[in-house]
């Protein structure tokens, strides 16, 4: 068979410029029907293919129609060449008729547009060139054209699993097709679809692959289908596995194909075992039962009834065993046998009957009015004590029908709850009911009737039980006249729990709102109470509840939380309120809940927040002379640029009087730098001060800014000035006398815009005399000095200090603790401090975490406050040496003098406790 393309012809013809056909071959005239009539060709644009010689363009192929009267319409692709012909232009038009192969095109595509499964053409490197409306329906794209937008990369946004796409392509590259490959593909909207592939690569002349076409066809239902298949699968072996029977499977011949876990437990033996035994083995022959019920299974399909099995040994079991059989595959029936072990059931069969005669007794004798009723609602058998609640003889009640003695109000409601348990809406039911007893008194009882059924669920008799509940109607009587009184005494409860105006919320253990005030809106600005999805009560609006806190501690511990201060970050931020949460106990006395109790103390605490104002300075906390005395000297420090050195005691707090002067000046936007310059080696401290370039000693493997370099335009503090060096001393001077630096390793000069602060708890003047600090830098540091007291020096600071740290570390913690008790206060204030305020702040930290809630006690500080140390007189006269210079015999002698403590021992020697453990290493101090 000829390829479409063997079989077109192509025709020629020439046309002049004028447009007037000068030539035509056959194939032309054939194919256009042209006739040199009178030796004259008709013009071009007579013949009904472009309308001019200058169409289409050069060298171009453009599919045209033309209507032939006798053929109809006809395709034709036509193509025009320019040539020049004695000086003259002319143009060659080449056609061919291609209406046969449009033809085909057009079945084609009318196939691929209808077709019901997936057909899609695609790259090799994975992007859509055409799919059909079926591919973009089952993935669910409005149109072809929107799926082939959408997609660019079909690893990666198609195939829910990529490396199925990796699959798919090695299948294609190894064999050319891939057939009934199943995967998964993302539909528009994420959803998924299961679908199978077949695609073949399509390639051209040269063999290079051209593009990949295939079919995919959605399998879905299909895949949900063995999934729910296999489910019921899975379900049924669960099924059969977990059963408390044994089920076993069996052959035509009685032997045993296989059998269940339970069917091994009772006969004793593996499955294995059961197998080999069969049947015959299992079960007991002796008396033709077995054979009798292999006859009957036979016979009519199925068996039930008891036969006794056989354990190893020969031990007997009593079993009851149902048996189907079923046509297996066309061949010899198979059966089903399930048997249950009714040796239990057996021994109670013997037990009932023994106590039968037991119940008899009972039944009679019962405190409680016992009887059986007739279906139709006559009295069968009855027992004392019914006879004493209706006043009538035994013989007398055996004669009469439940409904003569009932109230004649309450016969219709006892008809229809005995026609409702007769019709199987529920197996039992109680009422309370009147009787009138034979003396014509009326009773009330309480009523619990139970249907018996036999075996096979039809009803054999009513049991009533009857109890004399007339005393209780009346102190039920009683009690709702009490609760009348009850709810009198709650509705003035109300009216006075609405007046407080303090706001009141009451929760129950698992902290949902039982109750709360008016006053709560108005004090919290909380938003209302609104009812959960659980029927509880819930607050809305935007409070964070933070004095829910003494709430969850209160339901933790039932213990109150007493004055614990809140500052609300609602609607109305800084809003202070004071929490007590009390334990709310039932009227047995059990623990029911909590109260809540909340009293806006904005105004007192505007008050407070003022007089603290008075006391404290930019951070600084004090209200002390030499406290009072610092604060004019940092206002007048930060508006000055000067050096500043900061002097006194470690713990002091020299770094908070450093920023104090920072941020109340102008380079307060710009960066505020800390340098401990005890914490680094001579090589480490230059290097991070000054920066060093790569290159510049051993380990500098990139350029590094020093701390002067990026404290430009602001403040740097140098802390410890007292342990540098000798020779950086004079590195610094040169920085604060030139302002120029060099890094380290580099000879380029730079400019250091910084102001310089200092800092240092050792005697510079003591260490200049010593030859350890030079004078020139003393000076020039101590431009203007402020001298911080210790804390032995404010001793009245220590309260405002306290409640400070002690407000900072319970906020932190999320404690309710508000205070310190007399005897806690006592003690900090005749403690000496040698660690000064950081010492307290830790020792109010220590507190904070041992303290639950509350006050806190002596028992919550840190030991060394309750017994403290004494310093030598000696210790303040010893003169710390400069980093490096520590001795074996000054460090063993200060740690004797601080008893083993060695941040005690640091400050005795000067330094910090870091230079202290690194020298205690270096000379092997243990």
């Amino acid at each position: 068979m000829l390829a479409p393309f063997d079989s077109i012809a192509v025709g020629v013809v020439l046309v002049d410029d004028d447009g007037v056909v000068a030539e035509a071959d056959a194939e032309a005239r054939r194919l256009l029907g042209l006739d040199r009539c009178g030796g004259v060709w008709p013009r071009w644009s007579a013949i009904g293919l472009s309308p001019s010689v200058h169409e289409p363009p050069a060298g171009r192929g453009t599919l045209l129609s033309r209507l032939d009267t006798d053929s109809g319409l006809r395709w034709f692709v036509l193509a025009r060449r320019p040539l020049r012909l004695g000086g003259e232009p002319v143009y060659v038009f080449s056609l061919a008729d291609v209406t046969a192969l449009v033809g085909d095109l057009a079945k084609y595509r009318s196939f691929f547009t209808n077709a019901v499964e997936g057909i899609f053409q695609s790259t090799p490197g994975g992007r859509f060139l055409d799919v059909n409306p079926a591919l973009a329906s089952i993935l669910g794209y409005d149109d072809p054209a929107d799926m082939i937008a959408t997609l660019s990369d079909l690893r990666a946004e198609l195939y829910v699993d990529p490396a199925d796409r990796d699959r798919f392509l090695e299948q294609l590259s190894r064999d050319g097709r891939v057939t009934g490959l199943e995967t998964r593909f993302y539909r528009k909207d994420r959803s998924i679809k299961w679908i199978s592939q077949a695609a073949r690569v399509v390639r051209d002349e040269t063999g290079t692959v051209h593009y990949i076409e295939g079919l995919n066809i959605d399998i879905t239902a299909r895949k949900q289908a063995e999934e729910a298949y296999n489910d019921i699968l899975e379900r049924y072996r669960s099924i059969v596995t977990g059963s408390i029977d044994g089920v076993i499977l069996c052959g035509a011949a009685g032997s045993i194909v296989t059998a269940n876990p339970e069917s091994e437990r009772i006969f004793g033996r593996t499955e294995a075992g059961l197998v080999q035994t069969g049947l015959a083995g299992l079960i007991d022959d002796s008396d033709g039962r077995l054979a009798a019920a292999l006859a009957e299974l036979t016979g009519t399909g199925r068996f039930r009834g008891e036969l006794a099995g056989l354990r190893p040994g020969g031990a007997a079991v009593p079993l009851e065993i149902s048996a189907s059989g079923f046509p297996h595959k066309g061949g010899p029936d198979h059966s089903v046998w399930i048997v249950r072990d009714v040796a239990d059931r057996k021994q109670a069969e013997s037990i009932l009957r023994e106590n039968e005669e037991k119940f008899r007794r009972t039944f009679d004798q019962s405190p409680i009015g016992a009887s059986i009723l007739s279906l139709e609602y006559r009295f069968l058998r009855v027992n004392d004590a019914l006879c004493r609640i209706t006043g009538y003889a035994a013989p007398e009640l055996q004669d009469k029908s439940m409904l003569e003695l009932t109230h004649p109000e309450d016969l219709a409601e006892t008809v229809n709850w005995a026609e409702r348990l007769l019709a199987g809406e529920f197996d039992r039911y109680e009422i309370d009911k009147r009787y009138v007893r034979s003396d014509g008194e009326t009773v009330w009882v309480h009523l619990s009737v139970r249907l018996i059924r036999d075996v096979a669920g039809r009803p054999l008799y009513f049991m009533p039980i009857i109890q004399d509940i007339t005393e209780r109607v009346r102190a039920e009587k009683a009690m709702r006249e009490l609760l009348a009184e009850k709810e009198s005494l709650q509705r003035n409860l109300e009216a006075i729990f609405r007046a407080i105006p303090d706001a009141i919320v009451v929760v129950d253990t698992r902290m949902r709102v039982i109750k709360t005030n008016r006053a709560l809106t108005d004090v919290c600005f909380v938003g209302d109470i609104l009812t959960g999805p659980g029927g509880q009560q819930v607050v809305s609006g935007a409070c964070r509840r933070g004095c829910f806190a003494a709430l969850r501690s209160t339901l933790a511990t039932r213990k109150p939380v007493i004055e614990y201060r809140v500052e609300c970050q609602g609607h109305n931020p800084g809003r202070v309120v004071v929490v007590n949460s009390m334990p709310l106990s039932g009227e047995s006395g059990t623990f029911v809940g909590a109260v809540l109790i909340i009293r806006d103390i904005t105004r007192l605490a505007d008050l407070e927040k003022r007089l603290t104002d008075l006391h404290s300075h930019r951070g600084l906390i004090g209200k002390s002379k030499p406290m009072r005395d610092i604060y004019p000297m940092l206002d007048q420090l930060g508006e000055v640029d000067t050096t500043v050195l900061v002097t006194g005691e470690s713990g002091t707090g020299k770094e908070l009087v450093a920023e104090a002067i920072h941020y109340g000046g102008p380079r307060a936007k710009k960066a505020f730098i800390k340098v401990n310059c005890s914490a680094l080696s001579d090589e480490l401290l230059g290097s991070e001060l000054f920066g060093h370039v790569r290159g510049a000693f051993t380990g500098a493997i990139r350029d590094k800014v020093g701390r002067f370099e990026a404290a430009q335009g602001g403040t740097i503090l140098l802390d410890e000035i007292g342990d540098v060096s000798p020779r950086l001393q004079l590195g610094l001077l040169r920085v604060l006398e030139t302002k120029e630096f060099e890094r380290v390793g580099e000879a380029r000069t730079r400019k250091a815009d910084v102001r310089v602060i200092a800092a240092t708890n050792v005697d510079l003047p003591e260490r200049i005399r010593a030859g350890l600090f030079r004078a020139d830098l003393y000076y020039r540091l101590k431009v203007v000095q402020v001298r911080l007291p210790p804390l032995r020096e404010r001793t009245e600071d220590i309260p405002l200090l306290s409640d400070h740290f002690l407000r900072q570390f319970a906020a932190n913690f999320g404690k309710p603790i508000t205070r310190l008790s007399e005897e806690v206060m006592g003690l900090l204030m005749g403690y000496p401090w040698p660690g000064n305020v950081r010492e307290l702040k830790y020792a109010m930290e220590h507190a904070c975490v041992l303290c639950p809630q509350g006050e806190i006690l002596s028992a919550h500080l840190p030991r060394e406050l309750l017994a403290p140390v004494p310093l030598p007189a000696a210790a303040a006269a010893v003169s710390p040496p400069w980093r490096g210079g520590l001795t074996r015999e000054s460090i063993a002698g200060a740690l004797r003098q601080a008893g083993g403590n060695r941040s005690q021992a640091a400050r005795l020697l000067g330094v910090d406790r870091r230079t202290l453990y690194r020298n205690m290493a270096r000379l092997g101090v243990a």
